[in-house]
This record gives C-alpha cells, structure tokens and sequence, in this order.
C-alpha cells in the first residue's frame, strides 16, 4: 500500500491521520475529521500551512478546526509538522511529501528511539510510515494478539513487527496489508 492508496497526497492530512488516530476509533473518530478537514480546508496542503493555521487559530481554536477538544493533541501536531519540516530543510527538498516519504523508507523500526518528537510512540512512528508507503507493521494489541495466538506466547512490539514483516515477505504479501487484515479481524471481535 502506499499513501494515495490511504487516501493521502497530502503531508498535512497524514500528520493529522496519525496524531488523530492515537488512541482512537479510526472509522468513527479519525475519519470523519480528516473528511470534514479536507472540505472545509482544500488549500491547507503542506505543512507549512498546516503549521500557519494552527498558529492563526491558536491551540484551542484549532481544536474547534478538527473538532477535537485536545489542546495536548494540537500541540502534537504543531511539533510532528516541524520536525518533518526540519528533515525536508535538511535533505534539501521542495516537497513536504517527498521529503517525509523519503524519510519513512531510509528509517527502520529502531529509529523510533531517535525520532525526538514528544508523544510519538513506536505505534505511531510506525503508523506513519505505514502511511508514507513502507511496507511494515504498526503495533498494536491486535497484532501482539495474533502474534501471541501464532507463536503461543507474546513478543516484544519490535520482535512482533519483525515476525510480521518476515512472515509476510515469506507468504508473498505486503505487511502493510498483513498488517490491516489483522486488524480487521481482530477489531470485529472487540
């Protein structure tokens, strides 16, 4: 799967997707705000402008432009925005969504230590290269159930999206995809 296939040629919706989806209900919750975004907002398409209505409406009034009442979450965002525009200064690019899908295809799992972004978890580092195109696994209880189902016993989250991703190379598939059937399956039962 690659971003366009989640729905994604912009770099503002994709910080947003992650940050919004901690935590939360993606059909019930996460969607509908990126929808609502999208159409009350068309021009916000970098993270320039992403970062510019967030400090023109403030914190809490940006609470009121995604409709989630989460200074914290806000906050979040504002820094995730910053830091992808620090590496797209520092590799030189013109574009916001180059430069962060350049960026989800150099790092590995590992690289989550080094991420520097307050509030960004392995689950979301991940998420996030789930959504700039790499092939890999966001950790979650769904998948550290299949894991533990699979094998009888838990792995650590890096040792389950190691497992996931060798078992899906393995079986010919994409992680990515791996990733959301389980999910899929294992959100039906909850």
């Amino acid at each position: 799967m690659t971003s366009s296939e989640f729905g994604y040629d912009n770099p503002a919706l994709i910080c947003m997707d992650a940050v919004l989806s901690m935590n939360r209900k993606y059909a019930g919750f996460v969607k509908p705000r990126i929808d609502n975004f999208r159409t009350e907002y068309p021009s916000i398409d970098t993270l320039d402008a992403l970062r510019r209505l967030i400090q023109l409406k403030g914190h809490e009034g940006f609470c009121q432009v995604w409709n989630y009442r989460h200074v914290a979450r806000v906050e979040l965002l504002e820094r995730l925005s910053t830091k992808f525009l620090t590496i797209a200064e520092q590799e030189g690019q013109i574009s916001d969504l180059v430069a962060m899908r350049d960026w989800a295809a150099k790092v590995d799992v590992m690289d989550h230590l080094n991420f520097n972004v307050k509030g960004i978890g392995l689950a979301t580092f991940q998420y996030l290269r789930m959504l700039l195109g790499v092939a890999t696994v966001k950790p979650d209880v769904h998948i550290s159930r299949a894991v533990a189902l699979a094998l009888g016993e838990g792995r650590s989250l890096v040792e389950a999206i190691s497992l996931l991703e060798h078992a899906s190379k393995q079986m010919g598939l994409d992680a990515t995809y791996v990733d959301h059937n389980i999910w899929k399956h294992f959100s039906q039962k909850a």
